[in-house]
């Protein structure tokens, strides 16, 4: 009896050992597995950041150069820009001096009819009067060789002064002329001149404009680049820190597997999508780099990362959208800083306490 009653109990608990035993080295299994999982897991997201800052390094290369492309060009513009005033300066004066020598020359055109039209007076006045214009007429009738002689020289002067009238005239006229032709090739010197310095520096600001859309979109990649290191290294965080303690909680499962109890479940972190999280908050203005290599800006967090891990974005009553992209010394546990452009800014904010959202 002692044999049957033995060989069923011997059985029965072979059996129930072995399916025990099988669980255990299926759980073990389990569990050692998902350390590797996630260590493989936190390697390839450090394998990303890494890929991911060779990247901003390359932009910021590029945002580098194109910057002092930049400055080449805008240096280049103020140069053509200095050119189109001073040939601006150079036809007012051209054109004032034209205009000048117009007036002249209209003067000179007006003495010269004049003096013309005095002539004709004088000649017609010769032929009318021949008795009293006539040079053997002035002589005869003179009662003395004084007043024949006054006679003549009056009547030589009155010539003489309209000849050099109107040859004064005509060298005025001729000069005068020739100077306004000067002056309006010299005028259409300076339009040509003026025309290729616009146009230079219409291409040279539409180059500049251009190459500043350039910096600004290589700028806006650059944090774009910074926000996804952030977040794939607070991912890469966090797995390791899961791979850390389902390690430590391996021995403790595995004794409860054997002694046939349910395992122990692994922590969360504090801060989790969707969340509400009360904290004190502080303005604060320093420039710069933050931890995660992006410049300060309006919206930029500093946080522990411990309980608020670096990417993540949320809601700040008061104060907006913010993300969290950097770490302070006197930032610890549920205390975060908010970044504002100015001094007088942080100072109105102070210290509060808000219930911020995580998303």
């Amino acid at each position: 009896m002692e044999r049957c009653y033995g060989q069923p109990f011997v059985g029965t608990h072979s059996t129930s050992d072995a399916a025990r035993l099988a669980a255990v080295f299926t759980g073990l299994l389990l569990v050692a597995s998902v350390p590797v999982a996630l260590a493989a897991d936190a390697s390839g997201l450090r394998s990303q950041a890494a890929t991911l800052r060779a990247n901003d390094g390359t932009l910021e290369t590029r945002a580098n150069a194109a910057t002092v492309e930049l400055y080449a060009l805008e240096a280049e513009l103020g140069r053509a820009r200095s050119a189109v005033e001073s040939v601006a300066a150079r036809q007012a004066v051209v054109a004032r001096n034209r205009a000048t020598a117009r007036k002249q020359l209209a003067i000179a055109r007006n003495a010269l009819r004049v003096s013309e039209s005095q002539l004709a007076e004088l000649v017609r006045a010769l032929y009318e009067q021949s008795g009293s214009a006539d040079p053997l007429a002035i002589l005869l009738g003179a009662a003395s060789l004084d007043e024949a002689l006054t006679g003549l020289d009056s009547l030589s002067r009155a010539a003489g002064e309209t000849r050099r009238i109107i040859e004064q005239a005509r060298l005025s006229r001729t000069r005068l002329g020739a100077l306004d032709a000067r002056l309006a090739a010299r005028e259409r010197e300076l339009t040509q001149l003026a025309a290729a310095a616009l146009a230079r520096t219409r291409t040279l600001a539409q180059a500049a404009r251009a190459r500043e859309r350039f910096v600004a979109g290589l700028r806006a990649q650059q944090g774009l680049n910074a926000t996804r290191i952030a977040s794939v290294e607070a991912q890469a965080r966090h797995a390791k820190a899961r791979t850390m303690a389902i390690s430590a909680t391996t021995a403790p499962v595995t004794t409860a597997a054997v002694e046939g109890t349910a395992p122990a479940a692994a922590s969360t972190p504090i801060a989790t999508s969707g969340r509400t999280l009360t904290v004190s908050s502080t303005g604060y203005v320093l420039r710069g780099r933050t931890a995660t290599g992006i410049q300060t800006a309006p919206g930029v967090v500093a946080v522990d990362p411990s309980v608020i891990p670096l990417g993540t974005r949320m809601t700040i009553p008061g104060y907006g959208e913010g993300i969290a992209a950097d770490t302070g010394g006197a930032v610890h546990g549920n205390t975060i800083d908010l970044w504002f452009p100015t001094r007088a800014q942080a100072l109105q904010w102070g210290r509060r306490t808000v219930t911020i959202t995580l998303r």
